[in-house]
């Protein structure tokens, strides 16, 4: 759903258009990735895979340019194991095959390290331009991407002042100053207009997205264990689910990744020990949970793909150096299998059975649409209850449907009741005369628009019942009602008007 949220605005709107107005449903995105996905829609048509095209090519480009920063920071094998983290990590192959930001966003955080890895020591003039113009550019591409350069910018500078290398202090402020004058043109002539939301602020707020800055109660303290838990979870793939029963002890004892959790604080450890470079690579997350706090950004699964490939770095730096303490190349290479033995198996699990890749991430609007296609007759009419709209919107200006559907107004606000909200729905309803058969489609996930207050109106978000259902069964009295297609999100249901065959 949030893929046809953007991909609305991609497909409609021309290249002034995507930066001078505000994208459909308070989608958000920077315009250098707007941009280029526009090109390749406008080049190749306008279809799930050519707006998939950037985010794979980042997700590739991804896997080679992490090795170079690999080698850099580790030994083979903590290199191995990042690119393996990379490559297997199921939450991570999503993010690089959906028209939404986030790969762009991961990548930019690896060239990012790349550039440092390139120039940080340098002292000539152009280098350092150079990677001043590096930065500046990858500022056009990625929101996130600020954090990494502000952080890394403090960590150098704090460095060579404390070090009282002037020199160096005040040829470093070359790149700097390009960052910070790209981010300034872009927040000013751009950015600024979307940058705050308040009902985005409101819901991520209500789902408990943002740290607790500072923690005031025990709900606010077990926000940062499960945010850790969630982390390792989701983005990064390393869990696993080893026991299925109800024992809350078995399952802290079989379910919890101890490994993982222990590679990574050990690895920041010993990245923090080491000085060389620990200021660069934790300045970020302060940054990251400082805007948390204030409620700037919110933390959840999506929001830490950016920062992934600085976590693998600590967890890879951790095993290596676990790996370290054991003589046999066998026990080593058993340490990393069971590292990333959660990937590897998620991996192979969905490749068998695609249909549950990452499923509380999937919708099934176009295979619902194509059913209703296939079984379309004439003399029937096809009802998009309001919670579906953007997905039939998106779909049918993508795909020669034999039928153009009825769209059903949203008349929530209009209503002060569900009898009132049913009476306001005749206005529908009318269009069902003279019809033989009724499809109606609906989200029976999605149940409240961008912008809607959480639960309201309170008649119609009940406990325990489905508005969408709810309305299904009293589409039941006016006919023979069927079930005839149920996913994840989306119902189909097929509506035999009485009196009709």
């Amino acid at each position: 759903m949030d893929e046809i949220y953007l991909a609305t605005s991609l497909i409609k709107m021309n290249y002034t258009e995507l930066i001078t107005q505000t994208l459909d449903y308070q989608q958000k995105a920077p315009i250098g990735f707007l941009w280029t996905v526009k090109t390749f829609v406008s080049l190749l048509g306008k279809n799930e895979m050519v707006l998939r095209l950037f985010p794979l090519l980042c997700g590739i480009g991804s896997l080679f340019l992490f090795i170079p920063v690999l080698r850099y920071f580790l030994r083979p094998i903590g290199a191995i194991t990042g690119i393996a983290i990379l490559a297997l990590s199921p939450p991570l192959v999503f993010h690089a095959v959906e028209i939404k930001q986030y790969s762009t966003e991961l990548f930019a955080t690896i060239l990012i390290l790349y550039t440092y890895i390139r120039y940080h020591e340098k002292q000539a003039i152009a280098s350092l331009l150079l990677w001043g113009l590096w930065g500046a550019i990858i500022l056009w591409f990625s929101y996130s991407s600020v954090f990494i350069l502000a952080g890394m910018a403090a960590g150098i500078s704090y460095r060579s002042l404390y070090k009282k290398d002037w020199k160096m202090f005040f040829r470093q402020l070359m790149p700097f100053s390009l960052w910070l004058i790209a981010f300034a043109v872009n927040y000013l002539l751009f950015t600024h207009k979307h940058a705050e939301s308040g009902w985005v602020i409101l819901w991520f707020d209500f789902y408990h997205y943002f740290m607790p800055l500072p923690p005031v109660n025990a709900a606010d303290l077990r926000w940062y264990p499960a945010a850790l838990y969630h982390l390792i979870e989701y983005p990064l793939g390393l869990t696993w689910k080893l026991y299925t029963g109800n024992s809350v002890w078995f399952k802290v004892l079989l379910n919890t990744p101890w490994l993982p959790f222990a590679t990574l604080f050990y690895g920041i450890w010993l990245f923090i020990r080491e000085k060389k470079h620990r200021l660069v690579l934790l300045f970020p997350f302060l940054l990251v949970f400082l805007a948390s706090g204030l409620k700037l950004y919110p933390l959840n699964e999506r929001f830490w793909v950016f920062i992934c490939p600085v976590l693998i770095l600590f967890i890879a730096r951790g095993t290596e150096q676990l790996a370290g303490l054991f003589q046999s190349s066998l026990v080593k290479l058993l340490l990393v299998i069971l590292l990333i033995a959660a990937p590897i198996y998620n991996s192979i699990w969905f490749m068998i059975h695609p249909d549950e890749f990452i499923m509380h991430k999937r919708s099934f609007q176009k295979e619902a649409l194509a059913y209703i296609n296939d079984r379309f007759q004439q003399g029937d009419l096809v009802y998009v209850y309001w919670n579906d709209l953007p997905g039939y919107r998106f779909y049918s200006n993508t795909y020669p449907y034999t039928f153009k559907a009825l769209e059903g107004k949203d008349y929530r606000k209009a209503s002060v009741s569900y009898p009132d909200y049913i009476a306001h729905l005749q206005k529908d309803f009318s269009a069902f005369k003279g019809k033989k058969r009724i499809w109606l489609i609906y989200n029976n996930r999605f149940l409240t628009d961008i912008g809607d207050e959480i639960d309201q109106p309170a008649w119609y978000y009940l406990k325990d019942i489905n508005p969408a259902d709810r309305l299904n069964s009293y589409l039941s009295t006016l006919g023979k009602n069927e079930n005839v297609y149920s996913s994840f999100d989306i119902k189909v249901s097929l509506i035999t008007l009485n009196g009709q065959k």
